[in-house]
């Protein structure tokens, strides 16, 4: 058998990826500070002897996970009033639930129970996992959220009584999505699944694309505008609007970002012969037909400490690029709120259960042809979690 001409060379990107530390490794991190090891010594109290690494390892089996970040890192959890970490939300701010080893125990006892019925499980709040993950720039908690149960609990009934799948998120976007064409076929369908007439029901249909993030057509019963006072034609019941979000806009977070990356990549520090720029151009390449993935990793090794000092060194580059992420979010927020006024809702604004309203999502696949990479995805994404939050019905 001849030898096999190809290799496995690993290839990691120069910024830095987030990483995960459990409390124990935490631990031993902070072992190393005169003062913070003081304080892991305070929390096993003992009073007669100076307790070691592995004493605090031995009291830490016994205590909820999370027992070291809430009292060293962030009381997150522990109370709006006592919060001092900028940044976090109200919800996983109050996320001690439960907050004992015992009551992790219990829980999970009731859950796995013989007489255990998921519908009647109402549990809400975030329990902490005990880890933290981190890129050099941003700090993660984990955490499990509870509500989370009420996607598995449908799952584990009879089909008789599980909700619709196209009037229903509960069970998860994942499994309840469907096409609508599946399920409604005559207008008894309608009135089975929303327990009103066709009519009444305001329809909001999305076609993610290129050029136009989203286009946007509304279909609104005649007696129920969405805040515009355009009367519908004589004969006709309902109203229509439309609304395209051109990509030109929403693409203006990423292209400044970009336009800030490549003029600091030109630019020649003090010392230095030459640019990130140049550095990044005369590395052999890694697509294409003249591709050498074993001359990259040669002449990486070469330049390496200069790109992980643009990368992670002064945080710059990881602070303009949560900046642009935190734009286009932003961007994305007031693309939600403007569609779900088509159809008289907003953002933060629970849906009335007499408010009738269906969105449908096109599901077509299409390429880019630009040298941007399109946004329709990632809206989407955007625009399904933030509308589960509505409690709008959605496919």
């Amino acid at each position: 058998m001849g030898m096999n001409p190809r290799k496995l060379m690993p290839i990691t990107p120069s910024a830095q990826p987030f990483i995960a530390f459990t409390e124990y490794e935490l631990a031993a991190i902070l072992w190393k500070s005169d003062t913070l090891q003081k304080k892991l010594q305070g929390m096993h109290g003992a009073t007669d002897y100076s307790p070691s690494l592995a004493d605090v390892y031995s009291w830490m089996k016994d205590k909820a996970p999370g027992t070291v970040l809430t009292k060293i890192i962030t009381d997150a959890g522990l109370g709006r009033q006592k919060r001092r970490m900028p940044g976090i939300g109200k919800s996983f701010n109050n996320l001690a639930m439960p907050s004992t080893l015992d009551e992790i125990r219990e829980h999970l006892e009731s859950i796995k129970g013989k007489d255990f019925d998921p519908r009647t499980y109402n549990k809400r709040g975030y329990c902490l996992l005990g880890s933290i993950k981190t890129d050099g720039f941003r700090l993660q908690l984990t955490a499990f959220k509870l509500k989370e149960l009420l996607s598995v609990r449908y799952r584990r009934l009879p089909a008789g009584v599980l909700p619709p799948r196209i009037t229903s998120t509960v069970g998860g976007v994942d499994y309840y999505l469907t096409e609508v064409r599946n399920i409604i076929k005559t207008k008894q369908d309608v009135s089975d699944l929303w327990g009103c007439e066709p009519e009444k029901i305001k329809i909001l249909g999305l076609d993610l694309g290129q050029a136009f993030v989203v286009g946007a057509s509304a279909l609104l019963p005649e007696e129920s505008p969405a805040g515009n006072d355009i009367e519908a034609p004589a004969g006709n019941n309902h109203v229509f609007y439309n609304l395209a979000i051109n990509s030109k806009a929403v693409y203006q977070p990423m292209l400044k970002f970009r336009r800030w990356m490549e003029e600091r990549k030109r630019s020649i520090p003090p010392g230095a012969e030459e640019s990130i720029s140049d550095i990044e151009s005369r590395l052999p390449a890694l697509r294409g037909k003249d591709a050498n993935v074993e001359q990259f990793v040669t002449a990486l090794e070469g330049v390496k400490e200069r790109l992980d000092h643009f990368y992670n060194g002064d945080r710059s580059f990881k602070k303009h690029r949560w900046d642009a992420k935190k734009a286009m979010e932003a961007e994305f927020n007031i693309i939600t709120d403007r569609l779900l006024n088509m159809v008289g809702g907003s953002l933060g604004r629970r849906r009335s259960e007499a408010d009738k309203v269906i969105i449908g999502v096109g599901l077509g696949k299409f390429s880019s042809n630009s040298r941007l990479s399109t946004l329709h995805e990632s809206f989407q994404s955007h625009f399904v979690q933030r509308v589960r939050i509505c409690s709008l019905e959605m496919r």
